[in-house]
């Protein structure tokens, strides 16, 4: 075969390696998407002419009808509407991850992938025999497999819907060493692929007929599997799914059992983008970031390698070998109930556009995926509250939501329509009001008392797990200990009252400033990467007890936060001896 030749093999049958079908190339979807557009145009029946001259990945969108699939007569069928995206690992290609791939290049869920989620799902040995198959012993004492009554079929796509092309390159972006150990580590974003809402019809067979309260009892077993998510990564929000009844309405499935606990609350900020530039609310954010103060705050009370095992235990990994941790998230919420739109600004005399969000209302479930011990529920219960305190969930978590808090500041960085967009901010709302962290009256002891019982609930959970408390992290940049952290607030009266907003873009005193330096971290530029910084700015709601003793709510009070990992440059030297002796901040934990 001439070099000209292969080159027209598509990508999916070429070797993984540089310059042939390798596609996993960080911040380049331009190779992953030849891919799908390769993938999607091979589907029957072939789209329309276009001009050859054109490279792929920039020939114009087509959406081809696709003959999908049909059961037999004897299959008997549900479908399913999968909640946000549901990856199959095909397991074809060294590094990455894309779907089973079928007949006429259909994507399916494989049958003996449901076979084996039906039965785990199954509550008693005798159901797995009946259905599943198991062994016997013969006259001669010997073991013998004996065949289930069912045949599982798999599922396939009912809908076109599924070839999505904008959105079928999926991004993975792993920024736990670069934000918690070190910020001089490397990070990239790798593509995986997988299906985004697709609706999947699922069929099921039997060897002799039964009856339709058996089957009843069949599908019961099958969405008890489907309530623990299908497929992989379900750790972290994929593969949960919702049936489509007969009349095409909805109805959640859900493994009410494995609630750790649900906190219903609302957010805005900055939506993620795929690498394509497509907005996308990205449920997976909220496990990023409580795996990530895991292990700032076991990096508190313990060495590295303890840390980052019991770390890997609650959100599983991959150091040392693949491992399924004991704890997953769920995320659900209404389409009505989150809106997407865009915030614009100029930049070299030409408008960008930054996609964001307002959620009006989610449910947020922490899920048991195996047995926790009771002190493991109870620091996870304060690992929630200790995120949602001190920061924020998804894109520029580190600060707080600038249009929201930005009153009297307006005049600065906003007035000339050519500044991006920064921060966010969330809330529990009144249904979780269990997770709030109350403020007293007289000052912000409340929350200096939080923070020791968040580390003591760490403490109490790696002694429970077989380990003492011993020393700390040292060279990580922000280990959750006294002597590496300190937190500073104040009570702000109004959503204008922030202080610390100016000093973040501007002066704090006497032209002494904060911008760009190590302490606040910048954008990538000319000449230099971007840089993490080491400070926190959070505007928390204040929460009470009246004088009934109900939890409410002081309306548009908020507590002022500042969370700072201190370097050893001046710029944060200063700053610091400015917040003690010139500024109405309170430091509220660590050392001086």
């Amino acid at each position: 075969m001439s070099n000209e030749d292969a080159n027209n093999v598509p990508l999916m049958f070429q070797a993984q390696i540089p310059d042939r079908g390798k596609i996993q190339y960080a911040g380049n979807v331009e190779p992953a998407t030849k891919w799908i557009n390769q993938w999607l145009n091979g589907c029957p029946p072939a789209p329309e002419t276009v001009d050859k001259n054109i490279p792929i990945w920039k020939r114009p969108q087509v959406q081809p009808a696709v003959k999908l699939p049909e059961f037999g007569a004897d299959v008997h069928t549900q479908k399913y509407q999968i909640r946000w995206r549901l990856i199959t690992n095909s397991g074809q290609d060294e590094d990455v991850i894309r779907p089973v791939i079928g007949a006429k290049g259909l994507p399916f869920f494989p049958g003996s992938s449901m076979k084996g989620a039906f039965r785990r799902a199954c509550l008693t040995d005798a159901e797995r025999d009946r259905y599943c198959g198991g062994t016997e012993k013969t006259d001669r004492g010997e073991k013998r497999t004996v065949p289930g009554l069912l045949r599982f079929h798999g599922g396939y796509p009912d809908m076109a819907s599924w070839k999505k092309r904008d959105r079928l390159v999926d991004v993975v972006h792993g920024q736990q060493p670069y934000q918690v150990m070190q910020s001089s580590a490397s990070h990239t974003a790798n593509v995986q692929i997988s299906l985004y809402q697709p609706r999947f019809k699922f069929g099921i067979s039997c060897t002799k007929p039964l009856s339709k309260t058996e089957w009843d009892k069949i599908w019961e077993i099958w969405e008890r599997a489907l309530g623990s998510g299908i497929g992989s990564r379900v750790s972290a929000g994929y593969g949960y799914v919702d049936k489509v009844n007969k009349d095409e309405s909805i109805t959640p499935i859900e493994n009410c059992k494995r609630v750790i606990f649900s906190a219903i609350l609302s957010g805005q900020g900055i939506t993620s983008q795929l690498l394509n530039r497509t907005a996308e609310f990205r449920p997976n954010m909220f496990k990023a970031v409580l795996r990530g103060h895991t292990l700032r705050i076991l990096a508190g009370i313990t060495n590295e390698a303890v840390a980052k095992a019991l770390t890997q235990k609650i959100w599983g990994g991959i150091d040392g070998g693949a491992t399924v941790g004991n704890v997953g998230i769920l995320f659900a919420v209404d389409d009505k109930d989150i809106q997407l739109g865009e915030h614009i600004y100029r930049q070299n005399g030409k408008g960008v556009s930054m996609p964001i969000y307002k959620l009006k209302i989610g449910r947020f479930d922490l899920l048991q995926v195996s047995e926790i011990s009771t002190e493991l529920r109870q620091f996870l219960r304060q690992l929630i509250r200790f995120s949602m305190l001190l920061g924020g969930f998804g894109k520029s978590w580190r600060r707080i939501h600038h249009k929201l808090f930005d009153r009297s500041f307006d005049v600065s960085y906003f007035k000339n329509d050519d500044k991006p967009m920064i921060g966010c901010h969330w809330e529990f709302l009144q249904e979780s009001e269990k997770l709030w962290v109350l403020n007293n009256a007289s000052g912000l002891s409340s929350v200096t008392q939080f923070l020791q019982e968040t580390q003591a609930s760490a403490i109490a959970w790696l002694q429970s797990e077989g380990y003492q408390p011993n020393g700390y992290v040292k060279n990580w940049r922000e280990t959750w200990h006294p002597t590496n952290v300190q937190v500073w607030g104040r009570i702000a009266q109004d959503n204008g009252d922030s202080q610390a907003i100016q000093w973040f873009h501007g002066n704090y005193f006497d032209r002494q400033s904060i911008k760009n330096s190590e302490l606040t971290g910048w954008a990538a530029r000319r000449g230099f990467d971007s840089q993490v910084g080491r400070i926190w700015h959070r505007m928390y709601p204040r929460y009470v007890k009246d004088k009934a003793g109900n939890l409410i709510r002081l309306k548009n009070q908020y507590i002022e936060l500042l969370t700072i990992f201190p370097d050893r440059s001046v710029e944060t030297k200063q700053f610091l001896d400015f917040l003690n002796s010139q500024s109405n901040f309170n430091q509220l934990w660590g050392n001086k």
